[in-house]
């Protein structure tokens, strides 16, 4: 009998097919590619890649001040890599990216557009054979991810992942796996190898994860990520930024009952004064598999700390760092600062290979004397215009259908219904979102 063939996953890096150098095991087309041996005894490739094409139609697009595109645009992802492994102790990862966008008004967006680039490019060292021993270095151009992906991650949603020119050291002791780092994010330009190290940013962090000791079958993290930036922006105003933030993640699955908690404590300096910022997620779910489309029914619930005093030295606007768009969905409307936001859940599957997974959210100010930023952390409307603090409310009906192991097919309509705060900071229009796109993975 041949062992469960692995998924493929957002973090390619992670993928192992080293069981396929049993031929018995090959059922698929693409086997072949998934593991190619070099000619020496634990020498092999492994070849994988992507393509999603993506349409997107806007109705007033960031609450109406950008144009409508009337007829929607269409952004496109490929993705090819090719994973070395010579021998147990020498990995070279390499991935080549190339993101396009065609047909919308006022051009591509920060994330649509990046012509053809060496999107990773890693060489792994490692001490031992044994993988539960063994310290490993990591030297080169990466993607990273920390806690829950909301504050560090390659983040998916966009049409162009992001990554990081740096080192990275991993190691295990015992059940536990410890992390650090040092990296600048990788600055996107549109055309072909043209991409370079962000000289204005630079990220430093460190972490353990594993087995939660104060809690039987559930895990833990605790982990530190240093950032610095020449000029950050806020409502506030711009100016020179240190942060250091601590944060902690519990998570777990018990029975039908799970849960993702996890909480970060920002410090540091803004201009001539300090930072002061925190931030809450949260979410916990329960699933009834033996009910009817085995439905999971789940709350999450996040904030993020806004600044309290326009005129004080202290900012107290918490900043997200490199996060993902996981507190407003694909629209990505709401970034992670000055924000509190409640969000009901629900997956059902309907088929054995279709999934609905309809959400409502409601977002508020965290602090009414700040604005609301986008999902890459810039200033998005002021807080100098109103005194409301309700956002808005945002209702979403995703659908996904499993076509084969390689295929998928995604639909979203999402309604974002202005609040008092929009309404009062023109132009403040309720948002109509639809998505559709096709991805193809082997």
């Amino acid at each position: 009998m041949s062992p469960p063939r692995p998924a493929y996953l957002e973090l390619r890096w992670d993928e192992n097919w080293s069981y396929l150098r049993n031929r018995s095991y090959r059922t698929d087309y693409t086997d072949p590619l998934k593991y190619i041996n070099l000619g020496r005894s634990g020498w092999y490739v492994s070849v994988g890649g992507e393509s999603r094409t993506r349409y997107e139609l806007f109705r007033n697009a960031t609450f109406g001040s950008v144009p409508n595109t009337p007829n929607g645009f269409l952004i496109q992802r490929f993705l090819a890599h090719a994973d070395f492994h010579l021998g147990s102790k020498v990995r070279v990862f390499v991935q080549l990216q190339s993101g396009l966008e065609t047909g919308r008004l006022g051009g591509p967006r920060a994330t649509d557009k990046d012509q053809f680039e060496i999107h990773q490019g890693f060489v792994d060292l490692s001490s031992s054979d044994d993988s539960k021993k063994a310290v490993t270095l990591r030297l080169g151009r990466q993607e990273l991810e920390f806690g829950s992906g909301h504050y560090l991650s390659a983040s998916e949603v966009f049409n162009v992942r992001r990554s990081f020119d740096g080192a990275r050291v991993l190691w295990q002791t015992g059940r536990y796996t410890w992390n650090a780092l040092a990296a600048r994010p990788v600055e996107l330009n549109p055309g072909v190898f043209d991409d370079s190290p962000d000289h204005t940013q630079t990220l430093w962090a460190a972490g353990i994860f594993g087995p939660n000791p104060l809690i039987a079958k559930s895990n833990v993290s605790l982990y530190y990520l240093g950032y610095s930036r020449r000029l950050g922006a806020f409502d506030k105003g711009t100016g020179r930024e240190t942060r250091h933030t601590i944060g902690t993640r519990w998570w777990a699955t018990r029975g039908t009952l799970d849960y993702n908690y996890e909480g970060l404590l920002q410090l540091g300096t803004f201009r001539n004064g300090d930072v002061r910022a925190f931030a809450l997620a949260g979410e916990t779910g329960v699933s009834r598999l033996n009910w009817r489309f085995s439905p999971r029914f789940a709350l999450r619930a996040d904030l993020a700390s806004g600044d309290r005093n326009r005129t004080g030295q202290t900012l107290g606007t918490f900043n997200p760092l490199f996060p993902t768009t996981a507190y407003s969905g694909r629209i990505g409307l709401i970034g992670a600062s000055n924000v509190v936001d409640v969000t009901p859940n629900a997956r059902f599957r309907l088929h054995k290979r279709v999934y609905f997974l309809p959400e409502t959210s409601f977002f508020w100010r965290q602090s009414k004397q700040d604005g609301i930023y986008s999902v890459l952390g810039t200033p998005l409307r002021t807080g100098r215009l109103s005194n409301a603090r309700f956002v808005g409310t945002q209702a979403s009906a995703p659908l996904q259908l499993t076509i084969d192991r390689h295929l998928t097919w995604t639909g979203v309509v999402t309604r974002f219904y202005s609040g008092a705060y929009l309404k009062q900071t023109p132009p403040g229009r309720s948002v109509t979102y639809f998505t559709t796109f096709l991805t193809y993975r082997f």
